[in-house]
Protein backbone atom coordinates (compact mmCIF):
# COMPACT_ATOMS: atom_id res chain seq x y z
CA UNK A 1 0.00 0.00 0.00
CA UNK A 2 2.59 2.48 0.73
CA UNK A 3 4.55 1.82 -2.41
CA UNK A 4 1.32 2.35 -4.46
CA UNK A 5 1.12 5.09 -2.73
CA UNK A 6 4.78 7.02 -3.11
CA UNK A 7 4.00 5.61 -6.99
CA UNK A 8 0.63 8.17 -7.37
CA UNK A 9 2.70 10.49 -5.88
CA UNK A 10 5.84 10.56 -7.92
CA UNK A 11 3.42 10.20 -10.67
CA UNK A 12 1.23 13.63 -9.44
CA UNK A 13 4.76 15.45 -9.46
CA UNK A 14 5.99 14.18 -12.63
CA UNK A 15 2.72 16.43 -13.84
CA UNK A 16 3.33 19.20 -11.92
CA UNK A 17 6.86 19.52 -13.45
CA UNK A 18 5.61 19.23 -17.01
CA UNK A 19 2.92 21.28 -16.81
CA UNK A 20 5.04 24.05 -15.53
CA UNK A 21 7.23 23.40 -18.48
CA UNK A 22 4.75 24.30 -21.08
CA UNK A 23 5.61 27.13 -22.79
CA UNK A 24 2.56 29.02 -23.62
CA UNK A 25 4.31 32.21 -24.39
CA UNK A 26 3.60 32.16 -27.79
CA UNK A 27 3.38 29.29 -30.98
CA UNK A 28 6.35 28.12 -32.70
CA UNK A 29 6.83 30.07 -36.04
CA UNK A 30 6.69 25.98 -37.42
CA UNK A 31 3.20 25.93 -36.28
CA UNK A 32 2.31 29.31 -37.74
CA UNK A 33 3.36 28.30 -40.94
CA UNK A 34 1.30 25.22 -40.44
CA UNK A 35 -1.50 27.13 -39.95
CA UNK A 36 -1.14 29.07 -43.29
CA UNK A 37 -1.25 25.93 -45.45
CA UNK A 38 -4.71 25.77 -46.94
CA UNK A 39 -7.69 24.38 -44.93
CA UNK A 40 -5.88 25.07 -41.85
CA UNK A 41 -7.86 28.28 -40.96
CA UNK A 42 -11.47 26.76 -41.30
CA UNK A 43 -13.53 25.54 -38.44
CA UNK A 44 -14.28 22.36 -38.58
CA UNK A 45 -17.69 20.87 -37.69
CA UNK A 46 -17.89 16.96 -36.19
CA UNK A 47 -15.02 14.95 -34.55
CA UNK A 48 -11.88 15.98 -34.48
CA UNK A 49 -9.28 12.95 -34.30
CA UNK A 50 -5.44 13.56 -33.68
CA UNK A 51 -3.03 11.36 -36.29
CA UNK A 52 0.33 11.58 -37.07
CA UNK A 53 -0.83 14.06 -39.97
CA UNK A 54 -2.00 16.60 -37.42
CA UNK A 55 0.14 16.09 -34.34
CA UNK A 56 3.51 18.10 -34.83
CA UNK A 57 6.82 18.15 -32.67
CA UNK A 58 9.43 20.16 -31.68
CA UNK A 59 12.60 20.03 -29.14
CA UNK A 60 11.72 22.35 -26.59
CA UNK A 61 14.42 24.75 -25.24
CA UNK A 62 15.32 21.94 -22.44
CA UNK A 63 15.49 19.38 -25.44
CA UNK A 64 18.06 21.82 -27.29
CA UNK A 65 19.80 22.06 -24.12
CA UNK A 66 19.40 18.14 -23.72
CA UNK A 67 20.89 17.69 -27.14
CA UNK A 68 24.19 20.36 -26.55
CA UNK A 69 24.88 18.13 -23.28
CA UNK A 70 24.72 14.95 -25.53
CA UNK A 71 26.92 16.29 -28.22
CA UNK A 72 29.05 17.53 -25.71
CA UNK A 73 29.39 14.29 -23.93
CA UNK A 74 30.32 12.21 -27.41
CA UNK A 75 33.31 14.83 -28.42
CA UNK A 76 34.67 14.71 -24.88
CA UNK A 77 33.96 10.12 -25.06
CA UNK A 78 35.55 10.51 -28.93
CA UNK A 79 38.36 12.93 -27.62
CA UNK A 80 39.40 10.57 -25.01
CA UNK A 81 38.79 7.29 -26.27
CA UNK A 82 36.18 6.78 -23.61
CA UNK A 83 34.19 3.29 -23.75
CA UNK A 84 31.96 3.95 -20.66
CA UNK A 85 31.44 8.03 -21.97
CA UNK A 86 30.28 6.41 -25.54
CA UNK A 87 27.91 4.31 -23.65
CA UNK A 88 26.69 6.68 -21.72
CA UNK A 89 26.06 9.24 -24.15
CA UNK A 90 24.02 6.48 -26.30
CA UNK A 91 22.21 5.85 -23.53
CA UNK A 92 21.26 9.22 -22.72
CA UNK A 93 20.64 10.01 -26.06
CA UNK A 94 18.18 6.74 -26.40
CA UNK A 95 16.69 8.28 -23.70
CA UNK A 96 15.79 11.66 -25.33
CA UNK A 97 14.64 9.35 -29.03
CA UNK A 98 12.51 6.93 -26.85
CA UNK A 99 11.20 10.06 -24.77
CA UNK A 100 10.06 12.06 -28.34
CA UNK A 101 7.78 8.71 -28.74
CA UNK A 102 5.95 8.79 -25.51
CA UNK A 103 5.30 12.45 -26.31
CA UNK A 104 3.89 11.90 -29.65
CA UNK A 105 1.58 8.98 -28.22
CA UNK A 106 0.37 11.35 -25.13
CA UNK A 107 -1.62 12.90 -28.14
CA UNK A 108 -2.17 10.69 -30.78
CA UNK A 109 -5.47 9.14 -31.59
CA UNK A 110 -7.31 11.41 -29.40
CA UNK A 111 -10.55 12.36 -30.24
CA UNK A 112 -11.82 16.39 -29.97
CA UNK A 113 -15.44 17.30 -30.26
CA UNK A 114 -16.96 20.78 -29.23
CA UNK A 115 -19.74 21.35 -26.63
CA UNK A 116 -21.62 23.93 -25.67
CA UNK A 117 -21.17 27.60 -24.71
CA UNK A 118 -23.84 29.61 -22.91
CA UNK A 119 -24.67 33.05 -23.71
CA UNK A 120 -22.87 36.05 -21.79
CA UNK A 121 -23.04 39.67 -21.70
CA UNK A 122 -20.65 41.68 -23.23
CA UNK A 123 -17.47 42.59 -21.11
CA UNK A 124 -17.86 39.03 -19.46
CA UNK A 125 -16.26 35.89 -19.64
CA UNK A 126 -17.28 33.14 -21.37
CA UNK A 127 -17.18 29.64 -20.37
CA UNK A 128 -16.87 27.46 -23.21
CA UNK A 129 -16.70 23.58 -22.72
CA UNK A 130 -15.17 21.25 -25.27
CA UNK A 131 -15.09 17.19 -25.46
CA UNK A 132 -11.46 15.35 -25.23
CA UNK A 133 -12.19 11.35 -25.56
CA UNK A 134 -9.88 8.92 -25.20
CA UNK A 135 -10.57 5.41 -27.03
CA UNK A 136 -6.99 3.85 -26.10
CA UNK A 137 -5.95 1.86 -23.29
CA UNK A 138 -3.44 4.84 -22.49
CA UNK A 139 -3.79 7.11 -19.52
CA UNK A 140 -2.97 10.88 -20.97
CA UNK A 141 -1.01 13.14 -19.02
CA UNK A 142 -0.69 16.44 -18.89
CA UNK A 143 -2.42 17.80 -21.80
CA UNK A 144 -2.45 21.59 -21.87
CA UNK A 145 -4.50 23.11 -23.87
CA UNK A 146 -4.89 27.43 -24.83
CA UNK A 147 -6.52 29.67 -26.99
CA UNK A 148 -5.55 33.35 -27.80
CA UNK A 149 -7.26 35.34 -25.48
CA UNK A 150 -7.03 32.50 -21.95
CA UNK A 151 -5.18 33.85 -19.17
CA UNK A 152 -3.17 30.38 -18.43
CA UNK A 153 -3.65 27.04 -20.42
CA UNK A 154 -6.24 24.41 -19.20
CA UNK A 155 -4.29 21.23 -17.68
CA UNK A 156 -6.33 17.71 -17.53
CA UNK A 157 -5.27 14.32 -18.08
CA UNK A 158 -7.67 11.42 -20.03
CA UNK A 159 -8.22 8.35 -18.16
CA UNK A 160 -8.22 5.19 -20.99
CA UNK A 161 -11.56 4.86 -22.58
CA UNK A 162 -13.13 7.78 -21.29
CA UNK A 163 -14.29 11.68 -21.91
CA UNK A 164 -12.51 14.77 -20.00
CA UNK A 165 -15.18 17.53 -20.25
CA UNK A 166 -12.81 20.88 -20.22
CA UNK A 167 -13.95 24.22 -19.80
CA UNK A 168 -12.09 26.91 -20.71
CA UNK A 169 -12.93 31.20 -20.36
CA UNK A 170 -12.57 33.22 -23.01
CA UNK A 171 -13.39 37.16 -23.14
CA UNK A 172 -16.32 38.60 -24.70
CA UNK A 173 -15.75 42.05 -25.05
CA UNK A 174 -18.36 43.13 -27.93
CA UNK A 175 -21.83 41.70 -28.68
CA UNK A 176 -22.65 39.62 -31.03
CA UNK A 177 -21.92 36.06 -32.11
CA UNK A 178 -18.44 35.32 -30.78
CA UNK A 179 -16.55 32.14 -32.84
CA UNK A 180 -14.46 30.44 -30.93
CA UNK A 181 -10.56 30.52 -31.82
CA UNK A 182 -8.16 28.31 -33.15
CA UNK A 183 -7.49 26.46 -29.83
CA UNK A 184 -4.24 24.67 -29.37
CA UNK A 185 -3.16 20.91 -27.45
CA UNK A 186 -0.16 20.61 -26.46
CA UNK A 187 2.02 18.29 -24.32
CA UNK A 188 5.44 17.99 -23.20
CA UNK A 189 5.03 14.80 -21.06
CA UNK A 190 7.11 12.69 -20.09
CA UNK A 191 10.18 15.01 -19.51
CA UNK A 192 9.59 18.54 -21.37
CA UNK A 193 12.66 17.86 -23.98
CA UNK A 194 9.78 17.36 -26.61
CA UNK A 195 6.89 19.44 -27.49
CA UNK A 196 3.46 17.69 -29.09
CA UNK A 197 0.91 19.99 -30.54
CA UNK A 198 -2.06 20.04 -32.34
CA UNK A 199 -4.56 22.81 -33.57
CA UNK A 200 -8.12 22.84 -33.85
CA UNK A 201 -10.45 25.36 -35.00
CA UNK A 202 -13.69 24.14 -33.42
CA UNK A 203 -17.14 24.97 -35.27
CA UNK A 204 -18.67 26.81 -32.26
CA UNK A 205 -20.05 29.93 -31.44
CA UNK A 206 -20.99 31.58 -28.09
CA UNK A 207 -23.60 34.51 -28.64
CA UNK A 208 -22.85 37.73 -26.62
CA UNK A 209 -25.83 40.21 -25.76
CA UNK A 210 -25.40 43.74 -25.28
CA UNK A 211 -23.72 45.31 -22.10
CA UNK A 212 -26.77 46.31 -19.67
CA UNK A 213 -26.81 49.85 -19.12
CA UNK A 214 -25.69 50.67 -15.41
CA UNK A 215 -27.20 52.48 -13.46
CA UNK A 216 -30.92 51.44 -14.76
CA UNK A 217 -33.11 53.91 -15.89
CA UNK A 218 -36.50 53.90 -14.54
CA UNK A 219 -38.96 51.34 -16.66
CA UNK A 220 -41.08 53.46 -19.39
CA UNK A 221 -44.95 53.67 -18.34
CA UNK A 222 -46.86 50.56 -19.26
CA UNK A 223 -49.76 50.83 -21.60
CA UNK A 224 -53.83 49.09 -20.59
CA UNK A 225 -53.85 45.71 -21.92
CA UNK A 226 -56.96 44.22 -24.14
CA UNK A 227 -60.11 45.11 -21.61
CA UNK A 228 -58.21 46.86 -18.76
CA UNK A 229 -58.18 50.27 -17.61
CA UNK A 230 -55.95 53.82 -18.54
CA UNK A 231 -52.21 53.23 -18.43
CA UNK A 232 -50.65 51.97 -15.61
CA UNK A 233 -46.89 53.98 -14.49
CA UNK A 234 -43.70 51.84 -13.36
CA UNK A 235 -44.82 52.46 -9.69
CA UNK A 236 -48.34 51.27 -9.51
CA UNK A 237 -47.22 47.46 -9.08
CA UNK A 238 -48.64 45.38 -6.41
CA UNK A 239 -46.16 43.22 -4.55
CA UNK A 240 -47.17 39.54 -4.70
CA UNK A 241 -44.15 37.53 -3.12
CA UNK A 242 -40.79 38.14 -2.27
CA UNK A 243 -37.71 35.59 -3.71
CA UNK A 244 -33.89 35.21 -3.54
CA UNK A 245 -31.95 37.41 -5.64
CA UNK A 246 -30.59 36.38 -9.02
CA UNK A 247 -27.84 38.26 -10.75
CA UNK A 248 -29.27 40.62 -13.06
CA UNK A 249 -31.73 42.20 -10.85
CA UNK A 250 -32.39 45.58 -10.93
CA UNK A 251 -31.58 47.43 -7.61
CA UNK A 252 -35.04 48.89 -7.37
CA UNK A 253 -36.36 45.16 -7.24
CA UNK A 254 -34.37 44.90 -4.00
CA UNK A 255 -36.65 44.57 -0.59
CA UNK A 256 -34.00 46.76 1.31
CA UNK A 257 -37.33 46.40 4.86
CA UNK A 258 -37.19 42.78 4.22
CA UNK A 259 -33.26 42.79 4.39
CA UNK A 260 -33.20 44.31 7.19
CA UNK A 261 -35.48 42.22 8.81
CA UNK A 262 -33.62 38.97 8.64
CA UNK A 263 -31.33 37.69 10.25
CA UNK A 264 -28.77 36.46 7.37
CA UNK A 265 -28.24 39.75 5.99
CA UNK A 266 -28.44 37.64 2.12
CA UNK A 267 -30.17 39.63 -0.65
CA UNK A 268 -33.93 39.48 -1.49
CA UNK A 269 -35.94 40.78 -4.77
CA UNK A 270 -39.34 41.89 -4.90
CA UNK A 271 -41.86 39.60 -6.85
CA UNK A 272 -44.74 41.53 -8.87
CA UNK A 273 -47.54 40.16 -9.65
CA UNK A 274 -47.71 41.29 -13.95
CA UNK A 275 -50.93 39.46 -14.52
CA UNK A 276 -53.29 42.58 -14.41
CA UNK A 277 -50.85 45.49 -14.83
CA UNK A 278 -50.91 46.11 -18.34
CA UNK A 279 -48.46 45.53 -21.25
CA UNK A 280 -45.39 47.22 -21.40
CA UNK A 281 -43.75 48.11 -24.69
CA UNK A 282 -39.66 48.47 -25.22
CA UNK A 283 -39.67 50.65 -28.17
CA UNK A 284 -36.63 52.09 -30.17
CA UNK A 285 -38.21 55.22 -31.68
CA UNK A 286 -39.33 56.00 -27.69
CA UNK A 287 -35.23 56.36 -26.91
CA UNK A 288 -33.61 59.60 -26.73
CA UNK A 289 -32.65 60.52 -30.53
CA UNK A 290 -28.70 61.88 -28.39
CA UNK A 291 -28.27 58.22 -28.08
CA UNK A 292 -26.21 56.04 -30.02
CA UNK A 293 -27.28 52.72 -31.77
CA UNK A 294 -25.01 50.82 -29.08
CA UNK A 295 -26.27 52.94 -26.13
CA UNK A 296 -29.75 52.60 -27.09
CA UNK A 297 -28.97 48.43 -27.22
CA UNK A 298 -27.70 48.70 -23.52
CA UNK A 299 -30.71 50.33 -22.13
CA UNK A 300 -33.16 47.92 -24.21
CA UNK A 301 -31.21 45.19 -22.76
CA UNK A 302 -31.46 46.77 -19.21
CA UNK A 303 -35.11 46.95 -19.55
CA UNK A 304 -35.31 43.39 -20.83
CA UNK A 305 -33.82 41.86 -17.74
CA UNK A 306 -35.29 44.09 -15.34
CA UNK A 307 -39.22 43.37 -17.01
CA UNK A 308 -38.24 39.74 -16.94
CA UNK A 309 -37.37 40.02 -13.25
CA UNK A 310 -40.88 41.96 -12.52
CA UNK A 311 -43.05 39.16 -14.33
CA UNK A 312 -44.33 41.66 -16.37
CA UNK A 313 -45.36 40.99 -19.94
CA UNK A 314 -43.52 42.78 -22.70
CA UNK A 315 -43.11 43.78 -26.19
CA UNK A 316 -39.54 45.01 -28.25
CA UNK A 317 -39.39 46.82 -31.37
CA UNK A 318 -36.33 48.03 -32.90
CA UNK A 319 -35.36 48.46 -36.82
CA UNK A 320 -36.02 45.65 -38.56
CA UNK A 321 -37.33 42.95 -35.81
CA UNK A 322 -40.71 43.29 -33.64
CA UNK A 323 -41.23 40.69 -30.65
CA UNK A 324 -45.03 40.33 -29.93
CA UNK A 325 -45.80 40.69 -26.14
CA UNK A 326 -45.54 37.72 -23.80
CA UNK A 327 -42.89 36.88 -21.01
CA UNK A 328 -40.78 33.90 -19.24
CA UNK A 329 -37.43 32.74 -20.22
CA UNK A 330 -38.09 31.75 -24.06
CA UNK A 331 -39.17 35.27 -24.72
CA UNK A 332 -36.49 36.78 -22.65
CA UNK A 333 -33.60 34.77 -24.86
CA UNK A 334 -35.64 35.90 -27.96
CA UNK A 335 -35.46 39.32 -27.35
CA UNK A 336 -31.47 39.56 -25.91
CA UNK A 337 -30.85 37.37 -29.19
CA UNK A 338 -32.53 39.94 -31.34
CA UNK A 339 -30.42 42.62 -29.67
CA UNK A 340 -27.46 40.90 -30.26
CA UNK A 341 -27.26 40.75 -33.28
CA UNK A 342 -28.99 43.83 -34.39
CA UNK A 343 -27.05 45.16 -37.43
CA UNK A 344 -24.69 42.49 -37.80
Amino acid sequence: MNTLARGSGARADARGMVQSRVDTRADPLFQRLIDLLPGRSRAGTGDYRLTRRNVFMLPTRAGLLFAAVVLVMLVTAVNYQLSLGHALTFLVGSIGLVTMLHTWRNLARLTLRAGRADPVFAGQIAEVTLIARNPTRLERFALALTAPGMAQPEYFDVAPGTEHFVTIALPAPTRGWMQVPRLTLASTFPLGIWRAWARWHPALRVLVYPQPETPAAPLPARVAASGEGAARGPGSDDIAALRPYAPGDSPRLIAWKAIARTASGELISKQFDGGGLGELPLEWSALPASMNAEARLSRLTRWVLDADAAGVRYALAIPGTCIAIDHGPAHRARCLEALATWGI
